[in-house]
């Protein structure tokens, strides 16, 4: 009997890895699935290219935020107030796009568009909703998720140790967060903070640059 052997020059070159396992994308409309084309355009031809270099240089690229304006992706996932809305799937896929490029800006976006604005836009005051949401859609104020602990991790029960008190018309903040994403940068940080009159945790909206006793220490990382 012949055996048929192939050498690896005769052997079909492997298909592109295909994220979307349970074709999720397939579901969405014609436009929603256009829209995914071009957040995985962005990453290809802006992201791609460039990234390696900061990750090296333990740096952020802040050179691709108006790249992130063009792209109208801000608020995606949140209705009204400036933003982009759409569904919890389309934020999912669209995260997945940009993971499948490089995790770090999917986190930035994640952090910035997902766990802060979400955060405003499902507990925060109308007030605030107005004054922060367009302005965050716009990537004109990036912000981050303050809740992990440096003792407690990210516990959210009445175990956390930061603690708020109401003093008149302001709230004193007392506490220390880590392994916060966009912290060093940020303009805004939602702080999770435990009401030491209730015993309940609450969020606040924290100015960076403007909130007497509030200081951001960045860690640095070095590749070996």
């Amino acid at each position: 009997m012949a055996i048929e052997r192939k050498t690896i020059a005769q052997t079909k070159s492997l298909p592109a890895p295909n994220s979307d396992f349970y074709q999720l994308a397939e579901t969405l409309s014609a436009e929603e699935q256009a829209f995914l084309s071009q957040v995985r355009g962005f990453m290809e031809t802006k992201v791609a290219p460039i990234i390696n270099k900061y990750w090296v240089e333990d740096a952020f690229p802040f050179e691709l935020i108006p790249a992130f304006k063009e792209l109208n992706i801000g608020g995606l996932g949140i209705e009204g107030y400036g933003c982009r809305g759409g569904s919890a799937l389309l934020f999912g896929l669209a995260a997945m796009e940009m993971s499948r490029v490089d995790s770090s800006i999917a986190t930035f976006f994640g952090v910035h568009n997902g766990l802060a604005m979400g955060s405003v836009y499902a507990t925060g005051s109308e007030e605030q909703k107005q004054k922060w949401l367009p302005q965050m859609a716009r990537f004109e104020k990036i912000a981050c998720f303050g809740l992990t602990e440096p003792l407690v991790g990210s516990g959210a029960s009445a175990g956390l140790t930061t603690t708020a008190k109401k003093e008149g018309d302001m709230w004193v903040l007392n506490g220390q967060k880590k392994w916060i994403g966009n912290s060093p940068f940020c303009d805004i940080s939602v702080i999770w903070a435990r009401d030491v009159e209730d015993n309940q945790v609450k969020a606040f909206i924290v100015e960076n640059k403007t909130t007497p006793g509030f200081s951001v220490e960045r860690f640095k990382t070095r590749l070996q």
